[in-house]
């Protein structure tokens, strides 16, 4: 048995693979778009990912530095008491300074009495004006 193919045969064998050919062609075109759009959606997606990501995080470092700011402001407060109430103490250190200076002079000249009661006076508006 001889096996004998023709130019006719060759010619539609190749009619047949070119006709595959454009059926595949035009399948490719048709689902194109359809690939295209899964292709964006799914790059959407990610870039959607990542931005929660990093909205989640600036969220967070919000939370984060709003924690800090009361802490902050608690500090300042905290300071700013002792800064006044050192304010208070050097006020009465110099007070006291005074009254030993009043003191010692009044014990070196016994006719000195309106300067003890003087800085005696301002010892008691001191006292007075911080209650």
């Amino acid at each position: 048995m001889d096996f004998v193919i023709t130019s006719q045969q060759i010619v539609w064998i190749c009619g047949f693979i070119a006709s595959i050919w454009g059926v595949v062609k035009i399948v490719k075109e048709l689902k194109k778009p359809n690939d295209d759009l899964r292709t964006m959606v799914h790059r959407h997606d990610e870039l959607l990912h990542k931005d929660n990501e990093r909205l989640n995080s600036l969220e967070k470092i919000t939370l984060n530095q709003e924690g800090i700011n009361r802490k902050l402001e608690e500090h300042t407060r905290i300071l700013s008491d002792h800064d006044e109430r050192l304010e208070e103490d050097k006020k009465r250190g110099d007070l006291m300074l005074k009254a030993n200076m009043a003191i010692l002079d009044g014990m070196l000249s016994e006719d000195d009495k309106e300067s003890l009661k003087a800085t005696r006076k301002e010892i008691q508006d001191f006292l007075v004006e911080k209650n």
